[in-house]
């Protein structure tokens, strides 16, 4: 093959993996997904990650939530691991429900499933099976952990727990609106 033949195939295939790109993050359904702060949450249904009946948003309306979306492999993700635990500790006593999902990505259900017990995880986890609501949820970087109120409203949108989050589950707790 010619020098300039291989320059040809070479651009052509940069092209392709360009408008790839491109159209993941230009398409009418990538610029509408998610869910923004002050936005309503979608309701889901997930099963949890060791099995079990699944579980949706609606069986838990009226609690304040913390969805936190993560990965076994992912090394921000398990940083915050020992936070959650604490925030878990001192929030569900509380009336707060702490629900985290599980990308369907680079990892198993097994492999979630003896993370969940080698790290003696204390709250739900529960498995996104293709991405279905990651994608709804505009899930763009692990974690993505957001606060909903009362009402299914997002409050906080962040990807950790810092004091950002923690003030917003306060202000719902004491009757506000973080």
């Amino acid at each position: 093959m010619s020098r300039n033949a291989k320059i040809a195939v070479l651009l052509m295939a940069a092209a392709f993996v360009g408008s790839m790109a491109a159209s993941s993050y230009l398409s009418p359904m990538a610029q509408q997904a998610g869910v923004a702060v002050g936005q309503k949450a979608p309701d889901f249904k997930l099963e949890p990650v060791g099995g079990g009946k699944p579980m949706s948003l609606q069986q838990i309306h009226g609690k304040a939530v913390v969805v936190v979306f993560w990965a076994t492999w992912c090394p921000p993700c398990r940083r915050e691991i020992p936070a959650l635990k604490d925030f878990y500790q001192t929030y569900t006593p509380k009336g707060v429900q702490v629900v985290t999902v599980t990308i369907d990505f680079r990892q198993s259900r097994e492999d979630v499933v003896q993370f969940e017990q080698k790290y003696e995880l204390p709250y739900i986890v529960l498995w996104d099976s293709g991405n279905k609501v990651s994608d709804v949820w505009g899930v763009e970087g692990i974690p993505t952990n957001l606060v909903l109120d009362g009402d299914g409203v997002v409050r906080y949108r962040g990807h950790e727990v810092d004091s950002e989050m923690v003030s917003a589950v306060d202000t719902i707790l004491k009757g506000g609106k973080a």
